[in-house]
């Protein structure tokens, strides 16, 4: 669970986002960002 914790706020901070808590509450809300952000789709 800590590997995943650590992949969600690395990509986070790939993004320049400023705020991780309000970037993981942002990710959470909708099932296809997380998957944009990591370049899957």
């Amino acid at each position: 669970m800590a590997s995943l914790c650590n992949l969600a706020i690395g990509a986070l901070r790939l993004t320049n986002c400023d705020n991780i808590a309000a970037g993981l509450r942002r990710h959470s809300r909708h099932t296809t960002r997380p998957l944009t952000t990591l370049g899957i789709t």
